[in-house]
């Protein structure tokens, strides 16, 4: 059996033209090629291939064979390789950045960050990107490693020494608790001293650092690293703790979870900056997600 050859380039690009056109006529025109050029192409692409891809039957019409509608979507999907990876080099020459990778701390939130990101899509459709979500200093750890470019996190968690920062909108922060916990069955303000479970956010430990816990005020807590798996448990009904408004919100309108109220613990504004290393500041891409994430939401 005879191996088929490669086609070129240039006889995909007749076969698609051929079938978007829906005639040889209508491919040399688009093409700007004599008809007969058309037809010898794809009769070279026939010869190259082993087998026929058009149907040589009496309709005018140019019928994929099919084998032919495989090669078809086949020769697409090259041209639209093709496509991404000129519009990559050109990317790459005009200064854009070949990847963009940012960290955000978990608290930031995610239902905004899908609209940043899909604007950033839209706009820099050939540069991909690398996003992590960290809790805690994990923001600072990432960029300070160059595990990440940029980061989005707090000045609380981070230690900016060799980096520039953009102060960007806060994200509120609250005591919640299932409708069913104790604490929720009453409008008395509870003194710190709680002797009712806790969940706190906890920072991963590393080779760097020892795990952190921060915004303790429970005799009793469970250290969680990751904030959906915490509202998961307080949705059960599993102790209580501070959550971002954006991520319980729907949680607190449904009836869900309840606000609470505590002597020494409201919640507040949760700071949040946007940073990067001064040595190695991002470029077109990523000077432009910066300036989207620091407009207001």
């Amino acid at each position: 059996m005879r191996t088929p050859g490669t086609p070129s380039m240039d006889q995909l690009q007749v076969l698609l033209a051929v079938v978007e056109a829906g005639s040889f006529t209508g491919a040399a025109k688009r093409l700007g090629r004599a008809v007969s050029a058309i037809s010898y192409a794809i009769d070279a692409l026939e010869a190259q291939l082993g087998i026929p891809v058009f149907s040589r039957g009496s309709t005018r019409k140019p019928r994929l064979t099919e084998a032919g509608a495989a090669i078809h979507s086949e020769a697409r999907a090259v041209a639209l390789s093709v496509e991404a990876f000129r519009a990559r080099v050109k990317g790459l020459h005009d200064g854009l950045e070949p990847e963009v990778s940012l960290v955000v701390d978990y608290m930031y939130p995610s239902d905004h960050l899908a609209v940043v990101l899909e604007d950033f899509h839209a706009a820099f459709p050939t540069v991909p990107l690398r996003l992590t979500a960290q809790p805690l200093n994990g923001v600072e750890r990432a960029v300070r490693h160059g595990d990440a470019g940029i980061g989005v996190g707090s000045l609380f968690h981070m230690d900016i020494t060799g980096m520039r920062e953009f102060e960007i909108e806060p994200v509120p922060i609250f005591p919640v608790a299932a409708p069913n916990h104790p604490l929720a069955s009453t409008e008395e303000a509870w003194p710190s001293a709680l002797p009712h479970v806790q969940l706190v956010l906890s920072d991963q430990p590393d080779a760097d650092a020892e795990g952190r816990t921060f915004g303790l005020v429970s005799q009793a807590t469970w250290r969680i690293g990751d904030l959906n798996l915490k509202r998961k448990l307080l949705l059960r009904g599993i102790g209580w703790g501070s959550m971002p408004e954006p991520m319980v919100r729907a949680d607190l309108e449904a009836g869900r979870l309840v606000r609470l109220t505590l002597k020494d613990y409201r919640g507040g504004d949760y700071q949040l900056q946007v940073v990067h290393k001064i040595e190695t500041p991002p470029g077109p891409a990523g000077q432009w997600l910066i300036e989207r994430l620091r407009a207001p939401r």
